[in-house]
């Protein structure tokens, strides 16, 4: 079952996907691309920001099966493991190093 904790992160999730969601839906408005552009991708940036913050606690606090593409429920303590499903899960995201 979801903490109250999980629900405040998630809700600040939802919030970003929508912000950022709106920003695109809103680029062929614009008469500024250059500065709607800007604020996608800061939108995009605060929506990853949210999304890792949410897969942190999910993977911390438990209180969140998360599945794998199989379907199962995984956990993994191994900090090699978390390194490895931090990368998978939040992928290149064109960052440099990554």
């Amino acid at each position: 079952m979801p903490c109250k904790d999980w629900f405040a992160i998630e809700k600040r999730y939802r919030i970003a996907v929508h912000t950022y969601s709106d920003a695109v839906n809103h680029l062929d408005s614009t008469r500024d691309f250059d500065a709607a552009w800007q604020h996608v991708e800061s939108a995009r940036t605060d929506a990853d920001r949210a999304r890792s913050a949410l897969l942190v606690h999910q993977r911390k606090h438990l209180c969140v099966l998360m599945r794998g593409s199989s379907g199962h429920a995984e956990f993994s303590n191994h900090p090699a493991e978390e390194s490895l499903y931090d990368e998978l899960c939040l992928g290149d995201q064109g960052q440099p190093g990554g």
